[in-house]
């Protein structure tokens, strides 16, 4: 006599409900969620620490000599301007990859922050270097 064979269930397609869906809008924020939080984090630790130690001063001077060439007539003040824009945007492309993984996302982003970032570091010239009181 041979053993009885065991019937397996056929495996079916999972049911596409409404109620599935709502079950898993209320599933407390798991494993993924705190990932995405700690990859933030440490996008803004690199981009700060990036930006304000490595090239702020080193931004501030090309823009600002880059700037005082050309109010005098050289116009190699462009290399200057155009270098200091690079330092700009380096820190932030750097941050926004790690955190948010897409190349030309975090690249095409950068582009407007470094312009933002060089412009309010020299308009805040003076302030960042500690000539007014």
């Amino acid at each position: 006599m041979s053993a009885p064979k065991r019937s397996r269930p056929e495996k079916t397609a999972p049911k596409a409900s409404s109620t599935s869906a709502s079950s898993s809008a209320s599933r407390p924020a798991g494993r993924g969620s705190r990932m995405r939080w700690a990859r933030w984090l440490w996008a803004v630790v690199i981009t700060v620490v990036l930006g304000a130690l490595l090239f702020e001063f080193t931004m501030v001077w090309t823009i600002g000599v880059g700037t005082y060439m050309i109010t005098m007539g050289e116009l190699t003040g462009l290399w200057f301007l155009v270098a200091g824009y690079v330092l700009a945007c380096v820190p932030p492309a750097f941050g926004l990859l790690v955190g948010t993984g897409g190349f030309w996302r975090s690249m095409t982003h950068a582009l407007w922050i470094g312009l933002i970032y060089g412009v309010v570091g020299f308009l805040f010239l003076d302030q960042l270097a500690g000539l007014t009181v």
